[in-house]
């Protein structure tokens, strides 16, 4: 008896050994560390609500800004671009309060080389200057159908409509260069009016800042936690995989990979588009069909920056290099991380960036089968006598369980009530934030802004104002004060206005009456003629 006592206590010694899970009971629920969670951390530890958690499945706070070393530097192989220098751009802000190095992005700053290696930049210039009216007629054509709330189409359609249809290698790498090193996606599946009217730039113009700090492009987001976290504050949990989200009415409950267990009246989701695509994450019950559909609409870029370091410099001066080659977005961008205000001369490091389904297939394979690749496109372009590097970083954001992707790319149609849908919370009680749910998709600052969004309408439901409670379809009807049938709370027209005739006796819908007094006047003046 006395041993089946000492075998009993043994299993409960290593259960409790092997499982380190806690359970806890909070306000609200702050699902990532990247910017949209800790910039809703903050505002709601701003606004007073200061009882909250932050679960995070990596080991460290930035989520996709991330550090690392490599070559003898600090490199960031995520977000390392500040899109828009204004004032009125958060993000900038802070990195110019903390001094952070880096250079304006200079686009006339370029060497173009073909597959022969012959200098062609001139041939680029002109081809590029090509593109301009293109460019400018596919943007004007997004305004008008925008204006006119006519559907979306295929970036890609709109600039054939508009006379640019590439055909030659060197057509081919300016439009991969003008757009889908931009958007990380082809033309193609790139929507026109999302892509053309992005925000940012009428927001915060177009130039772009390229971060180099040693401190990594992350010093921002770290200070943003530290301003209300103190050390080992236990708000905030690493190593936290996420693995089910129980919702209801009545509140939210999330469990972790090890067991724990985490219980409030709010979460905010900040997964990205690519994590929730996965279904690693279980939702209970499923979220509903109008939160799934837009989900699934939404297409995550693939957008890898690989790094090699060399012996020695053999590469153009220049801060961008493009390679034109027969293979479409195959090595067409370079940055010469030694350029003017970037790493000092002597880091020799090369970077190069791939997207889309090159990316993909790029992770898919070895580091060296890419390093051999590469070194046959740089030894087409400065000869067969260049070195190997000695080291060569390949991230893998489409791979990693925790991201799944490196930023989202609007699918072509999503509109308006797409964006109120991936906005809205659920039952009033599961919210949503990041870069893919902001009309400026894809950004940084978007981040932080659908962040400090998601806090302050929590904030404000628990404070007793107005509670979010989720996505309302538009209520369509008669929106006009004159007809008979107006509906105030009608949010969109539906044709259905109903006006007196002249002999006030009988009703007819407005689009009927237009109807019948158009052809009343077409066969009246045909009657004339004849």
């Amino acid at each position: 008896m006395f041993s089946i006592f000492l075998r009993i206590a043994a299993s409960l010694l290593i259960t409790s050994t092997a499982c380190q899970c806690e359970t806890v009971k909070t306000k609200v629920l702050v699902l990532g560390a990247g910017m949209a969670g800790i910039s809703a951390a903050r505002s709601l530890n701003q606004s007073g609500l200061t009882d909250f958690v932050i679960l995070e499945g990596t080991g460290r706070v930035g989520g996709r800004v991330w550090k690392v070393q490599f070559g003898g530097k600090n490199i960031d192989i995520g977000g390392n671009w500040v899109h828009g220098i204004s004032d009125d751009n958060p993000v900038w802000e802070m990195v110019k309060s903390y001094n952070m190095t880096g250079i304006v992005s200079n686009w006339d700053s370029i060497k173009v080389r073909n597959s022969s290696g012959h200098d062609v930049t001139s041939q680029w210039h002109t081809v590029l200057v090509s593109l301009d009216e293109p460019s400018e007629a596919a943007y004007d054509l997004a305004v008008e159908r925008n204006a006119t709330g006519q559907p979306d189409m295929p970036l890609r359609a709109a600039l054939k409509s508009c006379g640019w249809n590439p055909t030659s290698s060197m057509e081919k790498a300016v439009e991969y260069a003008s757009y889908d090193w931009g958007y990380g996606e082809e033309p193609d599946v790139t929507s026109l009016l999302r892509g053309e009217l992005d925000p940012t730039p009428e927001l915060y113009g177009e130039s772009e800042y390229l971060i180099t700090d040693q401190r990594g492009y992350v010093y921002i987001i770290k200070q943003m936690a530290e301003s209300f976290l103190a050390e080992d504050d236990q708000r905030l949990k690493l190593n936290k995989t996420i693995t089910t989200i129980q919702w209801s009415d009545d509140g939210v409950t999330v469990t972790t990979k090890d067991g724990s267990r985490y219980t409030a009246d709010f979460a905010i989701v900040t997964f990205s588009m690519g994590v929730l695509q996965s279904n690693s994450v279980e939702f209970v019950p499923g979220l509903p069909n109008w939160k799934r559909e837009v989900i699934f609409r939404v297409r995550m870029s693939l957008y890898t920056t690989i790094y090699m370091k060399f012996p020695s410099k053999f590469w153009d001066d220049d801060e961008y290099i493009v390679y034109v080659g027969e293979r479409r977005g195959y090595f067409t961008v370079w940055q010469n991380m030694e350029a003017e205000g970037l790493f000092p001369a002597g880091t020799n490091i090369l970077q190069v960036t791939l997207t889309a389904e090159e990316a993909r297939r790029v992770e898919a394979q070895s580091d060296q089968a890419t390093q051999a690749e590469i070194m046959a496109v740089l030894r087409t372009m400065y000869g067969a006598g260049i070195p190997d590097p000695t080291d060569i970083l390949v991230p893998r954001w489409g791979q990693d369980p925790f991201f799944r992707g490196s930023f989202a790319n609007w699918g072509v149609g999503i509109d308006d009530e797409g964006l109120r849908k991936l906005q809205a919370p659920v039952a009033g009680r599961l919210f949503f934030a990041g870069e893919a749910t902001d009309l400026a998709y894809g950004f940084i600052h978007s981040a932080f802004f659908e962040g400090a969004r998601v806090a302050g309408a929590i904030a404000t439901c628990v404070g007793g104002g107005p509670c979010e409670e989720g996505y309302q379809p538009p209520r369509r009807g008669c929106t006009c004060p004159a007809a008979d049938n107006f509906d105030i709370q009608a949010t969109v027209d539906n044709g259905s206005c109903l006006y007196p005739t002249s002999g006030g006796d009988r009703i007819v819908p407005f689009s009927t009456s237009f109807y019948i007094m158009v052809v009343t006047a077409f066969i009246w003046n045909d009657m004339k003629w004849h």
